[in-house]
């Protein structure tokens, strides 16, 4: 087998450079001859009461990859043990499994003396490792991830700067191998949100961020793909085996786009950025006034309620109150927005 060890060693390694648990420093744990010991998550629905482990022992050979394990058991051990792969060069995205409970592609991650091997998360089981990608791909279509040009073709070859696709670039690289889908714990909550995932809006960022295209994608990110029930917490970006700045560089980048889409429209929106820019702060009283206008206060005892938990202060919202530093926020508003203060 070819080695490769300096394309291993550039490879994005969140947190596990510090732990020792990159795949560089795994390389360093396994000589030829030693033995390999795998428990592979094994289930068939349509015959099997409930899932269960085999363990399966491989020996090891140089540079060794998960992908490998898996075929010897399927192949030399004889097991009837299902499997996706295609390309083994980290192209397809199909391989993709949980070693150890990370996401990783079995073509390219290197082998642990002990791995537990599952299917990947929110995804229902075909059979052992292979899961059922329908429901993923309809949140991909359903965000339209295609372009849609408002401006007539200027003819080939199509002028296009590096400046210009810079934003998109690294959004091209997504091989929909659904190992951040599998790792985002709000995509686990199934039912309790309508949020995409990360893979589907990287999908939408591809295009979103391309100059060429010609429609409110900020709209669909928030109708379609629920951008804004993202918390951030870097796990799709962890796992992601083409090192995509999945929140930072598509995310984030549509959160924009829908908070852009939908300012104009919210009137909670406005009234929210209007109080912090006069005040320096948030007024749940202020806030609940500019609205509800006076159809707040129809409801007198909700009001007596929030005032008796702290929850409103209307003499400090008549008053006036701001911050002694109300300067400096105004001075961020105007630096942001470009507008007067």
């Amino acid at each position: 087998m070819a080695e490769r060890p300096q394309v291993l060693a550039g490879a994005r390694n969140l947190g596990r450079d510090d732990t020792g648990d990159s795949p560089a420093a795994r390389l360093t744990r396994l000589k030829e001859g030693d033995t390999v010991t795998a428990r592979i998550f094994c289930f068939d629905p349509a015959s099997d009461a409930a899932p269960r482990f085999e363990t399966h022992r491989v020996p090891y050979t140089k540079w060794m990859r998960v992908l490998e394990v898996l075929t010897y058991v399927s192949e030399e051990l004889g097991g009837d043990l299902a499997h996706r792969w295609f390309c083994a060069n980290r192209m397809c995205g199909t391989c993709a499994v949980r070693v150890n409970g990370r996401e990783v592609l079995a073509c390219w991650e290197p082998v642990e003396p002990e791995m537990t091997i599952e299917p990947l998360r929110n995804a229902p089981v075909v059979r052992d490792l292979v899961i059922d990608r329908t429901a993923y791909e309809r949140r991909v279509v359903a965000l339209t991830p295609w372009l849609v040009r408002q401006e007539p073709y200027p003819g080939f070859p199509e002028p296009l700067t590096h400046r210009a696709m810079a934003p998109t670039a690294r959004a091209l690289d997504c091989i929909s191998c659904m190992c951040c889908f599998s790792a985002c714990p709000v995509v686990g909550l199934g039912q309790e949100t309508s949020f995409a995932g990360p893979a589907p809006l990287v999908q939408l960022a591809r295009v979103a961020l391309d100059p060429r295209d010609g429609i409110d994608r900020g709209r669909i990110a928030l109708e379609h793909g629920a951008v804004f029930d993202c918390i951030s917490c870097y796990k799709c970006e962890e796992v992601c085996p083409v090192s995509i700045p999945i929140v930072t560089g598509a995310i984030e980048p549509l959160k924009a786009l829908a908070f852009k889409s939908v300012a104009g429209k919210s009137r909670h929106a406005r009234v929210f950025l209007k109080i912090v820019q006069a005040r320096g702060r948030i007024d749940p009283s202020a806030l609940v006034l500019g609205v509800q206008r006076l159809a707040a206060l129809r409801h007198p005892l909700r009001i007596f309620k929030l005032w008796r938990r702290g929850k409103i202060d209307p003499l400090k919202t008549m008053l006036g109150f701001r911050l002694p530093d109300i300067e400096q926020i105004r001075q961020i508003y105007q630096a942001v927005r470009g507008g007067p203060r």
